[in-house]
């Protein structure tokens, strides 16, 4: 205890306010308010003092010396009996996340602190973080503690009967019923007990044999409870009250039959008295931490130590795993007293508990018991209970229901009334009724109290079975039982519903587990009336201490002690316990048919000895750092108290009370009306005079804080600082406790460290850091204690020098100055050092050179910083002299002999006292090569680092070991000088010689041995010193953590040398240097010299770490670029970017705000960054021209169209104007049919603000016509949303899909908000299936389906039910089906009402169900979609249901439904589902079912293409394809011609190629010669199969490289377009010519549809020229159809801006086959081939596959070469931003950038790079220093001017003038001084440590600074270089020519 501070009067932090809020009179008594303080005692902890001040009336919660809050309890009309902190599990939503998040990071047990105050009837629970609940007792708490799990409660006991007899009629005879049997007698009332009188307070009623009549006299009330359970534990405050149950101890002869011993509730007379805390003697992660508790039982006056544990936890421990049985089976925990199930409630035999079918005999009950522990058999078991019994559940319940019934009856007051019992027996009857069988199956122990063995907390007695008891026999019964009878109080009726009187409380789960360690008397001297009914943690003070590892020992382990002191008695008793950690093989199972054997870690605790002290008023557990000790206040003879610091493993300590107490606090923030500074003396005003008498110690925390209560109450809070402040004193005697374990070796030190500053004071020793000079003492202490102490002499007080003002001037002279010039030298270089640290620095030499001149000549020139005038000593001196001189004081002599390990004594030997200094010294000497280590102790600090080197030199020099003088002497230029203690035989303190067992171990020496060798070579490390040294400390070096603590450099090099081979690469190197536990702080403290290999290694990994590396191995190497790759879906931070428009935040001002409500097309409702993002990269990648541009102009449908119509010469000017109106009504079916291509176009781009509504962009369809420049409109009746709802349908859809995949929040309220206010439209209903295909119907609530379907709105019901299906593709979920089912007739049962539905509708719904069931091949809908493409209609209507459009959707959802599982059809092979569909497909009809079977052959083929998708079966091909002979031609649709191509070639799908000649051998023999088509020019409709088959193998070409952008595809597939579209020009004069226009145009639009899939995404020049020039049609031959595929293909060239391309993985060609199928709608209302709303099933094929890269630092994307590696082995060179290839045929992705460090994505092996792509298609570079990136100084140069080029000129460029500086290239100047491009870490780029630094130390504060270790250093730099030279090798880090000029200036040196 170094020193004891005042620190004033200490209140608490509430008080002020409960005085004012009136809850406290103005000067509250003490007594009148409790006051707790809770805190985390971990050193290391940062948790807050939290303090709760407890009044009758409320709970004020104060944290930090800030009130906090208050809780006020009025209401209640109850006084708060109780409050206290713990930590629960944390519960509520907000814990949910959170839990999710840390299971993520591997961290699940959450805790949340939360305040509990307790009342008499109810509790109350505040989570710090916000969240309360209130808790219904059942009975009255009478205490409480916190443990590790919420809190264990202790029940009030009532041992009065205050009610008179009074009469009950008559119950139900016993016969039919359990009658209630005599209860034996509790344990708490057993023959140890002592007599008390309070059981005799009321007359109780004689208990009356077993019959009718004895129910007549029972107490209708309060009963005895002594054999209720008294301890419960409430772990969760959702949950229901657990029990605390004792574990019994195993009796040897027992062997393994471990199922008879069973856990049975505590002893009602065992008071909990203290619970350990979690982390108390457990480390902080341990997954099983040992929880001790301490109990009393004051019948018998013993203290129990309890071993806890948690049945959710534990599982070593020989327990049953409780299986919970359901929400309703075990809530009988309404702890109501009323009637239960013992002697009213009819209750099955327990025999028969267990169903008959289980086996009913006894055999199989104890069988059953022995439940395997594993998890997987608990699984089963409540499977396996669930199938018998429906109502057994498993706790998945929600916790909230537990408490219903339980807290409705516990809210009414605890008397039972009548009318409560008949509540309870309503509540209890039910539960008994239900679930015995779930009980019988999960309850923790099946009864087994079965005929005459009834067992009562664990121990039995025979009675007379109650059947056959009559009156004689139970009279004849032994008196004792009688007398227990009567004690027992007959029959109750408490706790009956709990279940808890079948003798084994199987009501309650069993949650606290106590297993007894120890019993210790407690000696109880007097027996206590008054006290009886107090609780007895009310009279004991309770607290642990657990011991430094310096003082564990080897045999017994840790040491946990326990204090209890009796505060009435004043005994304490202090238990000391051993903790050891034994791995054992734990028998996970009980019956030993299939035991698993599994290692863990069990904590063993055993008692070690007890000692007792009398005469002791107080005692507390005091903490400062990592000290702990017990302050005990003793009575001494004069009254006053004494203070006294002590620990089993260390000696006593006085402590000495502060000669002044202070009276203000000065530390409290807390709020104080009174402005108390203004009275006199202010703050610093004292106490004038101290306390008359110390009374008691409370509230000590740590920090060595504790308050000392006086006669008057008053508490004066002090401050005992145990530990230095000084974090090297710290250490060093850290160091010294370690090394020589046990009480009076190195915990001496640190006692005897205490006495040294105590002693500085008395005797008022001037030190600058007296911690330091105590801590030198004490060091040199122990070598002068070996030698003869000289006898004690008075003490000669120190005279304490004054300190001059300031400098005097010449009136005293030179000599004065000079005088306090070395003053200053002195208090500046206060750490050993002879001159102060900056005296090395040249920046001070002028001081040294400029006062040569001044001095006269005569004189001789004074030295500054030369040796010191004679009459000062130098550091060491002094504080040997000062050494000496306290081991001449009485204070010295006791200290030194009492505490240090060489101090002479009774039972050490001379030797072992020699030894224990040789380790010392040792051990500090391994310190200090530690500190050789790092930079930052290693130099000294400006202010001047404490310096163990002049001691440990001092040290040596008494030792006489040259190697070891000699190591110190030269180690500094500045220590050669220092003024020793000689040491010489007269004056050497070692009176017989220490011999020097080994030479002097040097750190650099090792590291340079073990870098030439390659291997580890051994050097003395802590640990192993002290392994070597006694057995009682070899243990003590297995605890790694203290030594990691004392020395990680050593420790972590030595690892790494361990790991070492001659053979490795650099990145093995980096690799072991990780796995050693090297990271970036250790790298840059390293000295220069040595961070050069290990640098040299890491920087030639850096320019390409292997792709297999963590995010840990990549930071060490500086490449946090690739640490965004292992991030999937990380967002890096949106940095404003300059070059764009800023984001809506910026711009959103009231003026733009109001100009939203006139702005059509605004993109106000969307996150302008996440556009601006999308626009950088499409500008970006298509930069060089305007075509982007021009597509978005095209896809506009709010710009009136510019047209120019033809005028006629002789037309007047009405008709022109009438023709001009046409024109315009032709244009408008061309802007109704944009839309769709613009969902293409903006695919995924925006990210809605969710406070505004998406505005859907309407039509503007008037035009302007050129050259008049006048603007016509439409008839507007004709375009009404009613006739054209299609179009509209488009827009909305188009709108929804511009909304990104990754927009978060589209949720049921957004959708909802969305919604149109007055009725549904068909744009929201586009919007709606928009959101369906993006997947974001999947977050909305299923009941807005319900109110979207309801109004049966055709359009609206169609996107709904396609939006969910698409979202739900492939789940089944059975919600959709019911849905779609419902708007389907045939999914209806039969004979159910018609459908009122459109047939749009039914179509939509039998997709629905094919995309539902995606891939599922699931047989029922199979067969229902068959059924469908066959039907044959009876009746003829005018529009049937099944039109083709309906049977096509059947065929594309057989597809779906069986994707590409042809030739695996599983289940379906009995369906015969290939020949049925042939049949359709290419078979011939009968002639009077045609007409229906026509409109079944398009979806046949479909089906039959989807199904045997890419299953190369050739017959089927052959049999699909179309026929052989022309003349069968005719028989068939020319359509169907396309369709049947298509599906031969998906089925073939290796075999199509994209060239000429393919085309020419897959067409019909006849048609072979035109196959180019350049020689048709003349339409005729006998070739329209033959175009048709040419469009289908285009088509087939396109699906097969669909987003390949492959150029070969492309020109074939341009070579037909242009052709078509010249044939389509052909004139056409007669009907037989325009039907073949008809089709050629049909046939243009697939082409160009075609060649837009495979260029998906590109922006193809060649392909936009041939599709601009289609949107330009304005003739009035075109349809609606043509202009929607074109418009598709213009979209889908540009789809999602040119960053998504599509796939051709089966669903995606599946669902580019839907939406582009090849009939194409005549009008915008046409839906009768092809519902128009399955065109946007392309968005099911559109992946995202632009690569981006952007830079770390500004977030800006950069165009980066890259090149792609294929995984046939194909490279192709591309820059970013592109397209890539499909992922799954990519190796490597590999940028090859020279200006940006390279990265690899490693597409086939590493799974987190493909995450990561396929989540943000970014990868992040980080620009590479013009140094590293180019080998020669001349690239390096240009880069560097270049990079400086487009930045504004530093501020800092002057510094490049300075001498240091001058030499630097322009590579290494931008290093310094980075070129700042307005990133993020651009702030940050400047403060790393670069080659530029190391350098400058090496050339500039090496050679010439004084200091052996830099010269070290450059000999392992120097001979590291030469092996690298020699194995061929180039260095990166330390360029060779700066390592070849050092060695010259060295050589140079040399020579001088």
């Amino acid at each position: 205890m170094a020193s004891v501070t005042s620190l004033g009067l200490h209140q608490p932090t509430g008080l002020q306010h409960a005085i004012q809020e009136r809850f406290l009179p103005p000067e509250p008594p003490s007594t009148s308010y409790e006051w707790h303080n809770h805190f985390d005692s971990n050193a290391d902890s940062s948790s807050e003092d939290d303090e709760l001040l407890v009044t009758p009336r409320c709970v004020i919660w104060s944290r930090g010396g800030i009130f906090r809050k208050s809780y006020n309890f009025d209401l209640e009309k109850e006084e708060v009996t109780q409050a206290l902190l713990t930590t629960f599990p944390s519960v509520g939503p907000l814990a949910a996340k959170e839990r999710k998040v840390a299971q993520k990071k591997g961290n699940t047990n959450q805790r949340e602190a939360a305040i509990v105050v307790f009342l008499k009837t109810q509790a109350h629970v505040y989570f710090l973080s916000g969240t309360s609940h209130v808790i219904h007792l059942p009975f009255e708490v009478e205490t409480a503690s916190a443990a590790p799990n919420g809190l264990i409660i202790q029940r009030k006991l009532r041992v009065d009967n205050l009610v008179p007899a009074s009469l009950n009629f008559p119950k139900v005879p016993p016969n039919s019923f359990v009658s209630s049997q005599p209860k034996s007698w509790s344990a708490a009332s057993s023959q140890l007990s002592t007599f008390s009188i309070a059981d005799l307070g009321a007359p109780k009623q004689m208990a009356m044999p077993h019959s009718t009549l004895k129910d007549m006299w029972d107490p209708p009330a309060l009963k005895n409870d002594s054999n209720w359970p008294r301890l419960f534990s409430l772990s969760d405050p959702l949950a229901e009250i657990g029990l605390v149950v004792a574990k019994p101890a195993k009796s040897p002869n027992r062997g393994h039959r471990r199922s008879s011993a069973k856990a049975t509730a505590l002893d009602t007379a065992e008071e909990i008295l203290h619970v350990s805390r979690r982390d108390e003697f457990s480390p902080k992660d341990s997954k099983d931490p040992l929880i001790l508790a301490l109990t009393l039982n004051r019948e018998t006056s013993m203290y129990t130590v309890w071993k806890i544990t948690y049945t959710g936890e534990e599982s070593s421990l020989g327990e049953k795993q409780r299986i919970p049985s359901g929400a309703i089976s075990r809530r009988r925990s309404s702890f109501v007293p009323g009637t239960g199930t013992g002697a009213t409630t009819p209750v099955m035999n327990s025999q028969q508990t267990f169903r008959e079918s289980l086996g009913g005999n006894q055999q199989d009950l104890r069988s059953k018991k022995n439940k395997n522990m594993q998890d997987e058999s608990r699984d089963k078991l409540t499977d396996f209970a669930s199938t018998l019994d429906p109502d057994f559940e498993n706790t998945t319940i929600p916790r909230r229901k537990s408490r219903r019934v339980s807290s409705m009856l516990a809210r009414a007051d605890l008397s039972a009334s009548h009318e409560r019992s008949a509540f309870s027996e309503l509540a209890t009857g039910l539960q008994h009724s239900t679930t015995r069988r779930a009980e019988s199956l999960g309850g923790q122990h099946a009864r087994t109290s079965i005929g005459n063995h009834s067992v009562v907390n664990g121990q039995n007695f025979h009675q007379a079975s109650h059947f056959n008891s009559s009156l004689n026999s139970y009279l004849e019964a032994p008196v004792d039982d009688l007398l227990n009878e009567l004690r027992a109080g007959g029959d109750f009726e408490g706790f009956h519903n709990m279940g808890l009187d079948d003798d084994e409380f199987d009501g309650l789960k069993q949650e606290v587990i106590f297993s007894k360690v120890c019993q210790v008397p407690a000696e109880h001297s007097n027996v206590r009336y008054s006290s009886q009914h107090l609780p007895a943690s009310s009279q004991c003070k309770i607290f642990t201490l657990t011991a430094p590892p310096s003082a564990a020992d080897n045999k017994q382990g840790n040491t946990i002690v326990y204090c209890a002191l009796d505060t009435e008695e004043r005994k304490l008793l202090v238990l000391t316990l051993f903790a050891q950690i034994h791995k054992a093989n734990v028998d996970l199972s009980l019956n030993h048919v299939n035991s698993m054997k599994s290692e863990r870690e069990i904590a063993v605790v055993t008692l070690g000895p007890t000692m007792r002290a009398d005469n002791i008023i107080d005692a507390c557990r005091i903490d400062d750092g990592l000290v702990s000790r017990i302050l005990l206040l003793t009575d001494t003879a004069d009254g006053y108290g004494e203070l006294t610091l002590q620990a089993p493993w260390c000696g006593l300590m006085k402590v000495p009370l502060p000669p002044k107490f202070a009276v203000s606090n000065i530390r409290a923030l807390s709020h104080n009306l009174l402005p108390r500074a203004k009275r006199e003396g202010g703050f610093k005003r004292v106490l004038s005079q101290g306390p008359r008498a110390l009374r008691g110690l409370k509230n000590s925390k740590p920090g060595g804080f504790v308050d000392l209560v006086d006669d008057e109450g008053k508490m004066h809070q002090l401050q005992i600082q145990l530990q230095p402040r000084n974090p090297h004193v710290c250490k060093i005697l850290e160091v010294c406790r370690g090394v020589i374990p046990g009480g009076r070796a190195g915990e001496g030190t640190l006692n005897a460290w205490w006495n040294v500053m105590q002693w500085l004071r008395l005797e008022s020793v001037e030190a600058e850091d007296p911690e330091w000079c105590a801590l030198v003492i004490v060091l040199l202490s122990m070598v002068i204690s070996l030698g003869k102490l000289s006898k004690a002499t008075k003490h000669h007080t120190h005279a304490k020098q004054k300190s001059r003002a300031g400098f005097l001037r010449s009136s005293s002279g030179a000599q004065s100055d000079q005088e306090s010039w070395e003053i200053m030298l002195e208090q500046e270089a206060f750490s050993g050092n002879p001159l102060p640290s900056w005296v090395d620095n040249s920046g001070w030499s002028w001081l040294a050179d400029d006062d040569v001149g001044s001095n006269d000549d005569d004189s001789e020139p004074l030295s500054l910083f030369g040796a010191k005038s004679s009459d000062r000593d130098s550091f060491i001196r002094r504080h040997v002299k000062l050494a000496r001189d306290f081991a001449c004081t009485q204070f010295g002599q006791n200290a030194i002999y009492s505490c240090l390990p060489t101090s002479p004594d009774r039972e050490r030997s001379i030797e072992s006292r020699k030894a224990a200094l040789v380790d010392i010294f040792t051990c500090l000497h391994l310190l200090r090569e530690e500190q050789r280590l790092d930079t930052t102790t290693a130099e000294s600090l400006s202010t001047g680092m404490a310096n163990l080197s002049p001691v440990l030199a001092q040290i040596a020099r008494w030792l006489g070991w040259d190697s070891w003088i000699q190591h110190y002497e030269f180690e500094e230029a500045s220590l050669i000088d220092t003024d020793y203690d000689t040491g010489n035989e007269l004056d050497s303190p070692i009176e017989s010689a220490v011999p020097q067992l080994f030479e002097c171990p040097s750190i650099y020496d090792w590291i340079q041995n073990c870098l030439a060798s390659r291997r580890l070579i051994p050097f003395m490390t802590l640990p192993e010193m002290v392994a070597t040294r006694s057995p009682a400390s070899s243990r003590n070096s297995h605890n790694l953590s203290q030594w990691t603590r004392l020395t990680p450099r050593t420790l972590i090099l030595e690892r790494f040398f361990s790991l070492m081979r001659s053979d490795w690469c650099p990145a093995q190197f980096v690799e072991a240097l990780f796995i050693a536990g090297v990271d970036l702080l250790m790298l840059e403290t390293l000295p220069e010299a040595l961070r050069a290999p290990f640098q040299e290694a890491i920087v030639q990994c850096q320019n390409e770490p292997p792709t297999s590396w963590s995010k840990d191995l990549l930071a060490l190497v500086g490449r946090e670029d690739v640490n965004t790759l292992l991030v999937p879906g990380q967002q890096a931070c949106h940095s404003k970017t300059s070059i764009l428009a800023p984001s809506h935040e910026a711009s959103l001002d009231v003026h733009s705000i109001c100009l939203f409500t006139e702005d059509n097309e605004s993109t106000g409702s969307f996150d302008g960054s996440a556009e601006v993002d999308r626009q950088a990269i499409t500008r970006s990648i298509f930069k060089d021209d305007r075509r982007m541009n021009e597509a978005s102009a095209i896809l506009s449908t709010t710009t009136p169209t510019v047209a120019r119509c033809k005028a006629e010469p002789q037309w007047t000017e009405s008709e022109l104007l009438e023709a001009q109106k046409e024109h315009a009504q032709m244009l408008a079916h061309r802007t109704l049919a944009i839309s769709s291509g613009r969902g293409l176009l903006y695919y995924s781009a925006r990210i809605p603000l969710l406070t505004q509504q998406v505005k859907i962009v309407t039509f503007n369809l008037s035009c302007i016509m050129k050259p008049d420049n006048i603007s016509v409109g439409v008839d507007k009746s004709a375009f009404t949303e009613e006739k054209v709802c299609w179009a509209f349908f488009h827009a909305g859809v188009a709108a929804g899909l511009s909304i990104s995949r990754d927009a978060k929040g589209i949720d049921t309220s957004w959708i909802l908000y969305n919604k149109p206010l007055t009725e549904l439209n068909n744009r929201h209903a586009g919007f709606l299936l928009a959101l369906g295909l993006n997947g974001h119907l999947k977050s909305v609530a299923k009941w807005v389906a319900f109110k979207y379907l309801t109004p049966k709105h055709t359009m609206t019901s169609i996107g709904l039910l396609l939006g969910l299906a698409a979202s739900y593709i492939g789940t089944m979920d059975s919600l959709i089906t019911r849905l779609l089912s419902v708007h389907v007739t045939r999914m209806l049962p039969p004979g159910a009402a018609e459908l009122n539905l459109s047939p749009l509708t039914q179509t939509t719904g039998i997709m629905g169900i094919g995309l539902l069931y995606c891939n599922t091949q699931h047989r029922r809908m199979s067969e229902i979609m068959v059924s469908e493409i066959e039907h044959i209609d009876t009746e003829t209507e005018e529009e049937p249901l099944r039109n083709e459009g309906y049977r096509l959707a059947a065929g594309f959802a057989l597809g779906f439904i069986n994707l590409g599982k042809g030739s695996d059809l599983k289940g379906l092979q009995d369906m015969r589902l290939t020949e049925r569909l042939l049949a359709l497909a290419a078979g011939s009809k009968k002639v009077d079912l045609v007409h229906v079977l026509d409109k079944a052959t398009a979806a046949a083929v479909v089906a039959i293409a989807l199904i045997f998708m890419k299953s190369e079966n050739q017959v089927l091909a052959r049999k699909i394809d179309v026929p052989d002979s022309l003349l069968q031609f005719d028989y068939i649709r020319p359509d169907i011609f396309l369709l049947r191509t298509l599906a031969r070639h998906l089925i073939m799908w290796s075999k199509i190629e994209p060239s000429f000649n393919w085309i020419k051998v897959n067409l019909p023999k006849a048609y072979q010669d035109r196959s180019k088509l350049e020689s048709i020019n003349s339409l005729t409709s006998e070739d329209l199969p033959f175009y048709d088959i040419i469009t289908g193998l285009c088509f087939s070409i396109a699906l097969r490289f669909a987003g390949s952008a492959s150029l070969v595809v492309r020109d074939l597939l341009i070579h037909y377009l242009d052709q078509l579209m010249r044939i389509c020009r052909i004139e056409a004069n007669t009907f037989d010519k325009k039907l073949t226009r008809n089709t050629v145009r049909n046939c243009q639009d697939l082409v160009s549809l075609a060649v837009a899939t495979v260029m998906a995404g590109t922006g193809d020049l060649v392909v936009f020229r041939r599709l601009r020039s289609m949107h330009g049609r304005d003739d009035n031959e075109t349809p609606y159809g043509s202009h929607l595929a074109a418009h598709l293909a213009i979209g889908a060239l540009f789809l999602g801006g040119g960053t998504f391309t599509f796939g051709t993985s089966n669903l995606a060609i599946a669902a580019l086959l839907v939406a582009f199928y090849p009939i194409f709608p005549s009008s915008v209302q046409d839906n009768k081939s092809h519902l128009q709303a399955f065109r946007h099933f392309w968005v099911m094929a559109a992946e995202a596959r632009c690569l981006v890269a952007k830079d770390i630092d500004t977030n800006l994307p950069v165009p980066i070469p890259v090149t792609i590696t294929l995984r046939n082995g194909a490279q192709t060179q591309r820059h970013t931003p592109c397209l890539l290839p499909e992922l799954d045929r990519i190796s490597t992705v590999r940028t090859t950038s020279p200006e940006y460090w390279n990265l690899v994505l490693d597409l086939e092996h590493n799974q987190t790079h493909i995450a990561a792509f396929k989540a943000t298609q970014t990868i992040y570079v980080r620009r590479r220093p013009a140094h590293d990136a180019n080998t020669s100084v001349f690239q390096a140069t240009l880069q560097a001017l270049n990079d400086s080029a487009g930045t504004s000129s530093n501020s800092l460029e002057w510094l490049f003038e300075l001498p240091a500086f001058a030499g630097l290239t322009k590579a290494e100047r931008a290093l310094v001084l980075p070129a700042n491009h307005g990133g993020a870490s651009d702030i940050h780029a400047g403060t790393d440590q670069t080659v530029v630094d190391s350098r400058l130390v090496l050339e500039n504060a090496t050679l010439d600074s004084g200091k052996r270790d830099r010269l070290l250093g450059l000999r392992l730099l120097f001979d590291w270089a030469d092996r690298a030279t020699g194995d061929g090798k180039d260095m990166q880090w330390i360029r060779r020519e700066v390592v070849e000029r050092l060695k010259a200036r060295v050589w140079m040196l040399g020579t001088e």
